[in-house]
């Protein structure tokens, strides 16, 4: 048997042995804390699964909006009458063209709102049938104030417009009642925004339809407004503030809603009952935007996103969303194993080669991939559950044997048990995650210096002179 020659203590090796400490924990512990954050790397590539599932999600809603609809935006009743102008009376076949815009002095809306899941592989699609009834009241004179003073108005072109954003939606299109008195709706082609064109209409991100108002050049005061609409759409349902003050109330039988848009409800009973009722208001100074003008942007009114009232009927738990947020944490529950595993080492007295500690990082790194598998299958609180059993007791079977101990594994069973729960409380508590986890790493940190505080970190070799 060969015996291994001593090293020469002038050598490259030998000086670099003389200058690191022998079996330093001191060194092993900065070793470790590398390792902890260099294993955070493969948590960055299952972030990249989860978003590119995600964007699979977002597929799978494009594909069933297909026939039903996509997400949907509603613009309630708002009154506009084209006029023209003669700029020249020298030339007076030379003409620009224009519409005047009023909106509702109140105006509200209410919707009943069904809602069933639909599968497109292994995602499910929240698709809903709304029944939208809306009034509104105009003030006539407002329009007739807002119209420039040389304009000539069409008054037989008068119209109540209303309007959504995906006509594939639109299963039934009541009827428009102006002063209690019945009119049809046909469809309005909007505008480019050129006030030379004849058929400037206003402009709006939303597909427009329209109702002429009969007579409304011998209209004065109030003008009183009912219209009804069955609208499908898939995952989202929002409204405009159509009026100058804006309510709107809902009434659907999902229970577990997401509220979008920039304007948050006054009241709703979501997860308190097996159905959802929100009221929103939206006043006219809140709203921000005019009340009449000439040739408006009707899309300012629903495609903003900061004044618009909507439901997302996606489950709040989304198992994307759960997953991105546990891997927010990643680093640090990393670091909280590994620390496990040192604190472990030092009891024990084994050691533990690096490359266990590499083991041990890539074994959590995979406990995010399986939280993702099994949350697409079962929910995320299943799915965490089930990765959280696997991968603890994988890493505390093998505990007990890189330390030589079952007891030795049933710490690391106990901890590590402690570790994914402070996890799954930290997904659960949205508005204290973060105090939970500051708290939670500063008692690990404070255990940690407990248990070394008497802990010769230089190896065996004389501690340097105060």
């Amino acid at each position: 048997m060969t015996q291994t020659e001593p090293l020469d203590p002038e050598s490259p090796l030998g000086m670099l042995r003389n200058v690191l400490p022998h079996r330093s924990l001191g060194l092993k512990l900065i070793l470790v804390c590398g390792l902890a954050l260099l294993m955070a790397i493969p948590a960055l590539f299952i972030w990249g699964i989860v978003s590119e599932r995600s964007r699979g999600q977002e597929q799978a809603i494009i594909s069933v909006a297909e026939g039903v609809g996509n997400r949907q935006s509603v613009l309630g009743p708002v009154l506009s009458v084209p006029y023209e102008i003669t700029p020249n009376p020298a030339r007076p076949n030379v003409k620009t063209y224009g519409v005047a815009v009023v909106y509702a002095e109140t105006g509200k809306a209410n919707a009943t709102v069904k809602v069933e899941e639909r599968h497109r592989g292994i995602y499910l699609v929240p698709v809903f049938d709304a029944e939208m009834d809306f009034t509104a009241e105009f003030d006539t004179e407002a329009l007739r104030r807002t119209l420039p003073s040389n304009a000539v108005p069409t008054w037989p072109e008068a119209r109540i417009v209303t309007g959504v954003s995906d006509t594939r939606g639109i299963r039934q299109a009541g009827n428009v009642t102006i002063n209690g008195k019945a009119v049809a709706l046909e469809p309005v082609t909007a505008g480019s925004g050129d006030p030379n064109n004849r058929h400037f209409a206003p402009m709006a991100a939303v597909t427009l339809a329209g109702a002429k108002v009969p007579e409304f050049e011998t209209l004065t005061g109030r003008v009183k407004v009912a219209s009804s609409l069955r609208l499908s759409g898939a995952d989202q349902l929002s409204f405009g503030p159509f009026a100058k003050d804006t309510s709107v109330s809902l009434d659907s039988d999902w229970s577990d809603p997401s509220f979008t848009g920039g304007v948050l409800p006054l009241d709703h009973n979501a997860g308190e009952t097996g159905r959802l009722k929100a009221n929103w208001n939206v006043s006219y100074l809140a709203r921000d935007i005019e009340g009449a003008g000439i040739n408006l942007d009707l899309g300012r009114v629903t495609m903003n996103g900061h004044r618009d009232m909507g439901v997302r009927f996606m489950r709040e738990a989304n198992p994307y969303q759960s997953v991105e947020r546990a891997l927010k944490y990643a680093a640090m529950f990393i670091g909280l194993v590994f620390l496990t595993y040192f604190l472990l080492e030092i009891l024990s007295g084994a050691r533990a080669h690096p490359a266990q500690y590499i083991l041990v990082g890539l074994a959590q790194a995979i406990f995010y991939l399986l939280l993702l598998a099994f949350a697409e299958q079962q929910g995320f609180d299943i799915a965490f559950f089930i990765a959280a059993v696997m991968t603890v007791t994988l890493t505390s079977l093998y505990a007990a044997s890189v330390f030589r101990s079952w007891a030795y594994g049933a710490r690391a069973f106990a901890v590590l048990t402690g570790i994914y729960a402070l996890i799954y409380t930290l997904m659960r508590l949205e508005d204290f995650a973060l105090l939970a986890g500051a708290l939670a790493s500063f008692a690990a940190i404070a255990l940690t210096m407990y248990v070394t505080r008497n802990i010769d970190w230089y190896g065996g070799r004389d501690r340097p002179a105060a």
